[in-house]
């Protein structure tokens, strides 16, 4: 029931979230019950915001002269008229085949899921390992060379990445865990060829375990190895920028999905949706996402399976205004986006099965003192994985080779009692208010 503080015309209910920090309250704010949470006069903290939420208090009821003093609500961008069109030959193409409704995801083979082995508690088998690293080389490689002959204007072959997803869906099968992890650390943080590799293959994972057949898991895999090409286009010094973009800079790095449009228009044998798909990664499913300010399910469904990947993937990379943010806090982070409706929350939700929420590679205390590194997810038990055991209790190495150190947490009285930054990382651990880090 609606109080009548919330009824009061110079009331008004705006989102917690909107509150910004270092401001002050010139009127009481109160909950739509009407219960009093800030007194007049109080500076609004990410500690006074983080416990209203953990109270349940998403809305507050505040004053209409405080609206423009505490939220930008009704204040206009100074970009809000655009500073380029988005509009172009393509993208109306595109935008009309969108809304023909004829991008639909065609999912009538049978699922990739029912191929995948499910290992337990084994270890990594070192061959494949091997060959997976070699064909990251490999394939980092023909990936930068087609990306650079894209900004040329030189024609490719796009068969080229299809056998790239083709042989990656063949290791999954194999083992998911193995070839997830075959990527972690491995690439630099302006590796843009690898680090589409590594958006690739987690978003294949996510796309299996919504049950796809092997035809969109495929299809997925080739747009995470080309959706991000435009970022060549976009200048470094935006990109390498640790200070906070003005207007004008964030939407030249939003144009990208325009370039990465351009150039795919340079590569021959792609499947008609993978423009589609790279041309809405970025879109939001709340519809705060750009070029178009799409929503939910107008966002085509490969979309919205790379954008999660792509975000998981950016948190955790170094960037030059923050340090990498370790797995547990990126996972912790797309759950709140997806309780924001920023990402899709069916999409967060097989993320999760698929690398758990103390994801593979990652690292964790147990409930004994020791040390273990998050080896295999654990079939739905997304909260227990297989762990390796790395450290004893006082912190001693262990036989990583002993199979004693290889624990199945859904089968035994231990449990997890913190989530670690990777040894040797400036890794961070970040709280429920991670979202308003930026994601490009």
């Amino acid at each position: 029931m609606v109080s009548a503080v919330a009824k009061d015309p110079n009331s008004k209910i705006v989102a917690l979230s909107d509150l910004i920090v270092g401001r002050t309250t010139t009127f009481p704010i109160f909950d739509d019950s009407g219960v009093l949470l800030l007194a007049e006069g109080m500076v609004v903290t990410s500690e006074i915001k983080l416990n209203l939420r953990q109270r349940g208090s998403n809305r507050v009821v505040i004053h209409t002269d405080d609206v423009g003093r505490l939220t930008m609500k009704g204040k206009q961008s100074s970009s809000a008229t655009p500073l380029f069109s988005f509009d172009s030959e393509i993208t109306s193409r595109l935008d009309a085949l969108i809304d023909s409704g004829l991008m639909t995801v065609k999912n009538t083979g049978p699922a990739v899921k029912g191929d995948v082995v499910f290992l337990g508690r084994k270890g990594y088998d070192k061959e494949q390992r091997a060959r997976l690293l070699d064909a990251h080389d490999r394939n980092g490689a023909a990936l930068s060379d087609m990306m650079g002959d894209a900004l040329k204007g030189n024609k490719s072959d796009g068969s080229v990445v299809a056998a790239m997803a083709t042989s990656y869906l063949k290791e999954m099968c194999a083992d998911i865990d193995n070839t997830l992890t075959s990527t972690i650390d491995r690439f630099g943080e302006n590796d843009l060829a690898s680090r589409s590799l590594e958006v690739a293959l987690l978003a294949m994972a996510i796309g299996i375990e919504m049950n796809l057949d092997a035809d969109c898991i495929k299809e997925i895999g080739i747009a995470g190895l080309v959706h991000d090409w435009g970022m060549m286009k976009v200048p470094a010094d935006y990109l390498n920028s640790s200070r906070k973009l003005n207007d004008i800079e964030r939407l030249e790095i939003k144009k990208h999905p325009i370039y990465s449009l351009e150039m795919l228009q340079t590569v021959s044998s792609l499947p008609r949706v993978i423009s589609v798909v790279a041309y809405q990664v970025h879109e939001c499913f709340n519809g705060s996402g750009y070029p178009r300010g799409r929503n939910g399910t107008s966002i085509h469904m490969f979309a919205r399976i790379l954008k999660v990947a792509d975000a998981y993937c950016a948190l955790t990379m170094m960037r030059p205004f923050r340090p990498p943010v370790a797995r547990y806090g990126a996972m912790e982070c797309l759950i709140h986006q997806a309780r924001a409706r920023s990402t899709d929350p069916d999409v967060v939700r097989a993320l999760l099965k698929v690398v758990s929420l103390f994801p593979i590679g990652s690292y964790i205390a147990l409930s004994d003192g020791s040390v273990a590194r998050v080896l295999r997810r654990n079939k739905e038990d997304y909260s227990r994985p297989i762990v390796l055991r790395i450290e004893d209790s006082q912190g001693q190495p262990v036989d990583e080779s002993a199979e004693e150190n290889i624990i199945d947490l859904a089968n035994c009285d231990l449990t997890v009692v913190q989530a670690l930054p990777a040894p040797g990382t400036t890794e961070v651990l970040l709280s429920p208010e991670l979202q308003s880090f930026h994601i490009s």
